[in-house]
């Protein structure tokens, strides 16, 4: 996809080991958001690029904290100064159950000062009135396999328990010793009520629940000396400037989490770095020409810094036209479980930016391993994902922002938000590999001279065709087997494939739009829009043929599609976002707390519930028919219970995110 030699150039400079080096500087902060840590970090990156790229022009973005006004969804965010902590098990025994000096990870973020000895009673999932019947948790620590944050609003802000301890269930090959990232996460308003909260090992976890079963007194003494109040939340940009200042390129991570979070996310952050260098260099050698346009470089922490720097610097963010995020890419494949997946923009937000990356990330995957650099022998597996809203991404592609972007991200990965998340899993070989795709991919969108536009469309081509196909093989797969009346069936996969190759033609028009096109390519692309119509018309044919079949299965007449209801009539109602900003994601939790329990089955059952509700918001900026949403939703991400989407739209619209009338 570029000219000259540029892929291989770049994998010379790449330095798989020199990635990992930054991975192990970040990772030794602890980095909770809006906490002396982070800020040490962000110092600490802030003076590494000055001294290996000066001619980048770095700025840090101050936000005060708590702001005292709400962003849309999003709540303010305290600042956090922890300094020691101390949990002590006194009774049936005698021993140090975590302590925040030895591990950080130990303390749950935003937890307050306190000093108590006190009883431990167990509740369970700790998310429903039925967990504290019969139980008094006023001014003692509750145990729960649950989040704490989500256990911390039922026990301790409103039954006035003193804090929380939790512990990773049983599953899988997770070792006892293993503690999980835990936060409280209270509002401003909510400070004073705040408790403390520790992640126990699962092994102590799992021994005081059994000690407490069989009817023994569990006793604690928590010692906490941190604060919550005022302070300051920091973003960090380095910028290499282009010849058209207005627009830019923009790699995001957020450089977030509890030490040492290497995985999570200090290799994103890394990532950044290692790319800021290479191109730095590639620019300093001449070995490329100034790009067209300006690349920056983006460290937040998660989601706030994210939202603050849209809402208070919409004249930087008005500049964006593709945004990559990094979260977590550089865990040892083998060590972890973890394949590196590309997620695709949602397809309310069409463009070329999704197959740019995804050329990239296939091409690099291909590349011999060089013994002289190591890293794992492993391949390096790699897939291409639907849209998910599960990082700093989704709020650049929400509706009210409309700027393409999408995320690099490893999943699974077995050590996930846990003590286990450690630099020796983290591989050279699979950061020179992020890294080279980051490179490529933004010298492809910002330094155009050396990209390839014909390849460019016929990626987009092959995408609507690769979607087309996919339906085909699912809708003949279903009218084979008859799973249900072909009448159904044969209509829901016509409208299917009718998303797909309405999707194809979309992207290949943006094209046009993101890209200079001459006279000849122009021409090239009109070909690409007859090639997607003819691919329409082949598929459509086959499901036809599969229908037909189905019905003299089943001794029933097949129909002319004049004669079959093509259009979706799941529900007789339409619906409009009035939400400003994307949702965000523990919103529902907070305004509606008896409906936890139930969002967190159907999230259990159901991966991309908060994706489907995030892509829902996106597809009605103004009124669209709910019927429609939920076909589109069950296209892009899978079947979607009408039961769960009526609960969600009823939801949105008592909260007043959303409204919805009778058609």
């Amino acid at each position: 996809m570029l000219l000259n030699d540029l892929p291989e150039t770049v994998a010379k400079i790449v330095s798989g080991q020199r990635a990992v080096d930054f991975v192990r500087e970040i990772s030794q902060y602890h980095r909770i958001q809006a906490s002396p840590g982070i800020a040490e970090a962000i110092a600490h990156l802030k003076s590494r690029i000055e001294s290996m790229a000066p001619e980048v022009q770095v700025k840090v973005f101050e936000f005060k904290t708590p702001l005292g006004q709400d962003i849309g969804t999003w709540k303010d965010l305290c600042a956090w100064s922890p300094r020691s902590a101390v949990l002590e098990l006194v009774e049936p025994e005698q021993r140090v159950l975590a302590d925040f000096e030895a591990e950080p990870i130990s303390l749950a973020a935003q937890s307050r000062s306190a000093d108590i000895e006190t009883e431990v009673i167990d509740v369970g999932k700790g998310m429903s009135p039925a967990d504290y019947e019969g139980k008094d948790v006023k001014g003692k620590v509750v145990l729960t396999e649950s989040r704490a944050s989500l256990v911390h609003r039922i026990a301790c802000l409103k039954m006035g328990a003193a804090g929380v301890l939790t512990y990773i269930p049983p599953k899988g090959e997770d070792p006892a010793n293993f503690r999980r990232y835990e936060g409280l996460w209270p509002e401003p308003s909510q400070v004073d009520k705040t408790g403390f909260g520790f992640a126990l090992t699962q092994a102590d976890g799992l021994r005081i629940k059994r000690w407490l079963e069989e009817g023994k007194t569990v006793r604690v003494r928590a010692r906490v000396d941190a604060e919550l109040g005022e302070g300051k939340a920091e973003v960090l940009t380095a910028l290499i400037g282009g010849e058209d200042p207005s627009k830019e390129v923009w790699l995001i991570a957020h450089v977030c989490h509890p030490h040492p979070g290497a995985n999570d996310n200090a290799s994103g952050s890394a990532a950044l770095m290692e790319t800021l260098r290479v191109i730095s260099r590639l620019l300093r050698e001449k070995k490329i020409e100034q790009p067209e346009y300006s690349v920056r470089f983006v460290w937040v922490p998660e989601w706030f810094g994210t939202i603050r720097l849209i809402h208070e610097h919409r004249e930087i963010v008005d500049r964006c036209i593709a945004v990559i995020n990094a979260d977590m890419v550089g865990a040892d494949p083998a060590k972890a479980g973890s394949i590196l997946r590309l997620y695709r923009t949602p397809h309310s937000l069409p463009t070329t930016l999704n197959n740019v990356v995804r050329y990239w990330m296939e091409k690099e995957a291909e590349r011999e391993r060089d013994n002289a650099t190591g890293g794992t022998m492993a391949p390096l597996p790699f897939k291409h994902m639907p849209y998910s809203a599960g990082s700093d991404h989704f709020m650049f592609t929400d509706s009210t922002i409309g700027i393409p972007a999408v995320m690099l991200n490893q999943d699974p990965d077995k050590f996930y938000h846990t003590s286990a998340d450690t630099v020796d899993k983290i591989d050279p070989r699979q950061m020179a590999y992020v890294v080279r795709v980051l490179v490529l991919s933004v010298l492809t969108m910002a330094a155009r001279r050396y990209a390839i536009e014909e390849i460019i469309m016929t990626l987009c081509r092959d995408e609507a065709v690769e979607l087309m196909r996919g339906v085909t093989v699912h809708g003949v797969k279903d009218l084979s087997c008859c799973v249900d009346d072909p009448e159904k069936v044969y209509p829901k996969y016509m409208r299917w494939l009718g998303y797909a190759q309405e999707l194809g033609k979309v992207t290949l028009e943006k094209l046009a739009e993101e890209w200079s096109l001459i006279h000849e390519q122009e021409a090239l692309l009109q070909a690409m829009k007859t090639s997607v119509d003819m691919q329409y018309m082949s598929e459509m044919m086959i499901l036809r043929k599969a229908y037909e079949g189905a019905c003299a299965e089943i001794g029933l007449e097949a129909k002319d599609e004049d004669l079959l209801k093509i259009d979706p009539s799941q529900f007789d109602l339409e619906v409009k976002r009035k939400v400003e900003y994307a949702l965000y994601p523990g919103y529902l939790f907070e305004v509606k707390p008896e409906r936890v329990k139930d969002y967190m089955e159907c999230m259990e059952k159901d991966r991309w519930l908060m994706s489907k509700v995030d892509e829902m918001l996106n597809l009605c900026p103004d009124w669209t028919s709910l019927s429609e949403i939920y076909d589109r939703l069950c296209f892009q991400f899978g079947e979607l219970d009408p039961k769960v989407l009526s609960m969600l739209v009823d939801d949105l619209c008592d909260i007043g995110l959303m409204e919805k009338r009778e058609t």
